[in-house]
């Protein structure tokens, strides 16, 4: 059985290493802990380096957790990289200890240690970041996934290859065999005490309920198990790709999706998207529930027209008519945005960081068409973000851009009276998160313009006009 798991444990990681992508000569990160999986992919990796040749480090996080335990893989770690001739790096993590009895302690202490090997390999430069997690691994995942209510993406479970650099080589071989190949080669490693622990699920899974069910209802359940991840990975891949392409037709400026036409894609579809979109701008899912996107969902199918759902993080999803974007409260999108105020140059252009706009202005003769240009229609104005003045009326107050305040009137042009900026907003379908920020033209303190939405009976261009200043609005791309 030794020599049968050492082939297998062997030539199942270079098959692996292929599948992935990893060419000779790469670097590869081993996340060493000292324990018999990534035990044996450091040294399975090693002896693959004669037909393969890949550079090979290791990085070990101590989490100081488990007290003398901890020092002691610390040092293990330490000795067998010396020995093996294994760069290893090796941090101490502070303030995990502290939280012993905390209710996300498990949690919190993968969190470190992914954000400890994602460092380590941006600083040595490495091509991929290997781990050592295994086909038991897998199977007991799927059925902790499977307990608690997970779609398609959650069975997937892990992907031999991603996210990013990550790759995991052992994902088709069983503890079995790795604990086989260890004994061939009398190959030693720690064990980690909280193994065993019966407070954990993952422990008490492997250990009970897995054995248990392949023993009393489903021989074989944890091959089956794996199958399946294997396919609804494959089922995910399809719908991701697509919901990626949905997505993409959907994107505007500012980070908006414009979701007008989303009722008419496939549910499953609908999810996979809202996930990818969640996932790109909060940077992780681990906090969001299928309850969240399915909240998410039914906002943008069902939601008023300025509706909005609190998520996980701070985060919080809008829905503004026919556009849905994703907020977190530092942005400060509804509990008030920074004032801004910008002189507008007369030449040249003038960048409203403030407001995510720019604009462009040039002064100018009147010439014959000018008057024309300045009394064109609102809808051609609004589509061209361009207005003219008449440089003399505004000579001593100049332009000023300033952020949208409650209360704001205007007079528009070709209209009698005066009339709320934020009814012209409500008219215009203006998502309510972009109006704080929206820069109001303003000219000796009387609005003038709202760029690409209406123009104002303010410094026109007439027949009498000598010099006319053109000003050209564009959005700042996000």
């Amino acid at each position: 059985m030794g020599r049968d798991a050492e082939k297998t444990v062997v030539g199942a990681i270079e098959a692996a290493l292929a599948r992935a992508g990893v060419r000779r000569g790469a670097s590869i990160l081993i996340g060493l802990s000292g324990g018999a999986d990534s035990v044996a992919l450091t040294c399975a990796l090693l002896e693959l380096r004669e037909r393969l040749g890949p550079r090979v480090a290791a990085a070990h996080l101590n989490h100081r957790i488990r007290g003398d335990e901890s020092d002691r893989d610390e040092a293990f770690v330490r000795a067998m990289c010396a020995r093996l001739g294994v760069e290893l790096i090796v941090e101490r993590a502070e303030g995990l200890d502290a939280a012993i009895s905390s209710a996300n302690l498990e949690e919190r202490a993968r969190e470190v240690r992914r954000d400890f090997l994602g460092r380590v390999a941006d600083r040595i430069g490495a091509d991929f970041l290997a781990l050592g997690h295994h086909r038991d691994d897998q199977a007991e995942t799927v059925l902790m996934r499977l307990m608690r209510g997970a779609g398609a993406a959650g069975m997937a479970a892990m992907a031999e290859r991603g996210p990013g650099r990550l790759i995991r080589p052992m994902l088709s071989i069983s503890r079995a065999d790795i604990r086989g190949y260890l004994d061939a080669r009398a190959i030693a490693f720690v064990e980690d005490s909280t193994n065993s622990s019966r407070d954990i699920l993952r422990n008490r899974i492997r250990a009970e309920l897995l054995p248990m069910l392949e023993r009393e209802y489903a021989p074989g359940l944890g091959g089956r198990l794996v199958e399946v991840a294997a396919e609804m990975r494959s089922l995910d891949d399809l719908v991701a790709a697509i919901a990626a392409r949905e997505l993409d037709a959907a994107r505007r400026r500012g980070g908006a999706l414009d979701v007008s036409g989303f009722s008419g894609v496939n549910r499953a579809v609908q999810a996979v998207a809202i996930r990818l979109f969640l996932s790109e701008r909060m940077g992780s899912l681990r906090k969001i529930s299928r309850a969240h996107i399915e909240a998410v969902r039914q906002l943008i199918l069902e939601g008023g027209p300025s509706d909005s759902l609190d998520l996980p993080g701070g985060w919080r999803a809008e829905r503004e008519y026919n556009f849905f974007r994703l907020v977190h409260s530092r942005a400060g999108s509804k509990t008030g945005a920074a004032g801004f105020s910008v002189a507008i140059a007369a030449h040249g252009i003038t960048v409203v960081e403030a407001a995510g706009f720019k604009f462009e202005a040039s002064t100018n003769p009147a010439a014959a068409g000018a008057a024309a240009d300045a009394s064109m229609p609102d809808s051609l104005l609004s589509s061209s973000l361009v207005a003219m003045f008449d440089a003399a009326e505004i000579a001593d107050a100049g332009l000023v851009a300033r952020n949208f305040m409650k209360g704001d009137r205007m007079h528009p042009m070709g209209m009698r009276g005066t009339r709320k900026v934020h009814d012209v907003f409500v008219d215009r379908k203006w998502p309510r998160a972009r109006r704080e920020r929206f820069p109001v033209v303003t000219v000796g303190g009387e609005i003038a313009w709202l760029p690409g939405l209406a123009r104002a009976d303010c410094a026109l261009v007439t027949k009498a006009t000598e010099t006319v200043l053109r000003v050209e609005a564009r959005e700042i791309a996000a």
